[in-house]
């Protein structure tokens, strides 16, 4: 039996439609679904007929995060956790490479969020221009909190939501209601689950008003501006502070129980 794609590709007339397509993980993000993404992201960023690109999460929720499942099931993904240099790597390829191709796409990106928006995928929210949710989207992450980890996150979340606010989700496990993201920032459009994709695509139809060179360049001076501001330097900085986070005590202990938590459920899954 063939296996549903990862990730759905769809051109809307001018607009790019990519959407993660796991639904019965809350689209957790699996090494698989990963590197399909930065090809579709690679292909689409040369694509001078594309004016705008959506991502979405098909199902329930936009997005669970990075899929905390491959500890066990994926075999190269496993290995690579065995030592400091191969996951820093790894890391590196799956984690902060897509976010920066979606963040440099020269056409304006928009994310469309629904459900569950956990961990990982703060950063695909904090990589796109304008952000539409519905009105039962929660933002959250408790990597801190279960991993002991210096959450990956963080210079995304402080970027978007300020210093106090990001240390309050992630310090604190504390999520955010579409309302409350709305309020801080976080989101440009709250509206009921029913109207979600029309006002994606009312935005998309907006943008391709806009002269397609005038919203490049203004975009390449948006960036040039957080640059300045230092948000390259910070995601630098805590890749490493990231990195070796994940070699404290704390962190491979509870990295340890849950590995062996999850071979339990597969090895129960297995037999039953």
């Amino acid at each position: 039996m063939n296996e549903e794609p990862t990730l759905l590709v769809e051109d809307r007339g001018e607009a790019r439609w990519i959407t993660l397509n796991r639904p019965r993980t809350h689209n957790a993000q699996s090494p698989g679904l990963l590197h399909e993404l930065e090809r579709v992201l690679t292909e689409t960023r040369d694509r001078r007929d594309i004016r705008a690109v959506v991502l979405a999460g098909a199902g329930r929720s936009f997005s669970s995060g990075h899929d905390l499942n491959a500890a066990v099931q994926d075999s190269d993904y496993k290995r690579n956790l065995e030592t400091v240099e191969s996951r820093m790597w790894q890391e590196a390829e799956l984690f902060v490479r897509p976010v920066t191709l979606l963040r440099e796409l020269p056409m304006p990106t928009i994310c469309r969020v629904q459900g569950h928006c956990m961990a990982a995928a703060m950063m695909r929210v904090s990589a796109t221009d304008l952000v539409v949710a519905s009105s039962d989207a929660q933002f959250s992450s408790r990597v801190t909190r279960d991993q002991a980890a210096d959450d990956v996150e963080v210079p995304t979340v402080a970027w978007d939501l300020g210093v106090r606010q990001a240390k309050q989700m992630l310090w604190l496990s504390e999520g955010l209601s579409a309302e409350q993201a709305l309020g801080l920032g976080l989101v440009n459009w709250v509206v009921p689950l029913e109207e979600l994709d029309a006002k994606v695509e009312s935005v998309v139809a907006e943008l391709a008003r806009v002269s397609a060179d005038a919203l490049a360049l203004s975009k390449q001076s948006f960036d040039f501006i957080e640059r300045r501001r230092g948000r390259d330097d910070a995601a630098a900085y805590h890749f490493l502070a990231h990195q070796l986070s994940h070699n404290t005590e704390d962190s491979k202990a509870l990295l340890a129980t849950r590995v062996a938590e999850l071979e339990a459920k597969l090895a129960a899954r297995e037999r039953s």
